[in-house]
């Protein structure tokens, strides 16, 4: 594990940097998700165009990241306007759930299940002496997939089955991702510590909308 230098004479872990930042992006996005949901629907409902501004400033942030994630303190700022931004595109999905009683029941399995999957898959990452860099590749072509079939629903209404099945393997390769990315937090480099909570925060976003696909199109059967 790389050790952060001392501040104040405490000692900070890099670990816990990591863990610290990602904290504070559930926080920020839950935060972000409250504006969405409450002041922004109605903009999102008269304006269509608006979420897909803040989708492509999400991309923007995302594919920059190696641009600005070791610039402090830009990459604290930047980081943070992501999880923010993050939170204002489900706000909205997240604040119609709640309208109903079986809607608020979706949501609630949907925040266990993942807090649950991803506590576990974390400890299996973390603790297994398996060597897990040899998924990288199954991880990114899996992920490519999940975006280009994402895209092509869009367009494309498919059936209830098919995305049971798209959600369901979702739910897997962001779980495989968490383990593999909780591994790797053994061997960033000490200044990396926003790229690994912005690797763990994707993680954990992503496994929440898949689950929530998922069990949304249970509810369906």
């Amino acid at each position: 594990m790389y050790t952060a230098g001392a501040k104040t004479g405490i000692e900070t872990t890099f670990f816990g940097k990591v863990m610290t930042f990602f904290a504070l992006a559930m926080l920020i996005s839950a935060g972000g998700a409250y504006v969405g949901g409450h002041y922004l629907l109605n903009y999102y409902l008269s304006a269509p165009g608006l979420i897909w501004i803040v989708y492509i400033a999400e991309l923007v942030l995302i594919f920059t990241s190696r641009m600005w994630s070791r610039r402090a303190p830009l990459n604290r700022v930047l980081f943070a306007a992501f999880a923010f931004l993050s939170g204002l595109t489900v706000g909205p999905l997240i604040f119609s759930l709640t309208a109903s009683a079986a809607g608020a029941a979706i949501l609630t399995k949907a925040l266990g299940a993942t807090g649950a999957m991803f506590a576990a898959t974390a400890i299996i990452g973390y603790t297994t002496q398996r060597d897990l860099s040899g998924m990288r590749g199954f991880l990114l072509t899996s992920l490519i997939g999940l975006i280009i079939v994402g895209v092509i629903g869009i367009f494309i209404p498919w059936s209830n089955t098919m995305e049971l099945v798209y959600s369901g393997f979702g739910v897997l390769v962001f779980s495989a991702f968490t383990a593999y990315d909780f591994q790797r937090l053994k061997h960033y480099p000490q200044d990396a510590y926003i790229d690994a909570a912005l690797n763990l925060y994707l993680d954990i976003f992503n496994l929440f909308l898949m689950l929530l696909r998922l069990l949304t199109g249970l509810s369906r059967n």
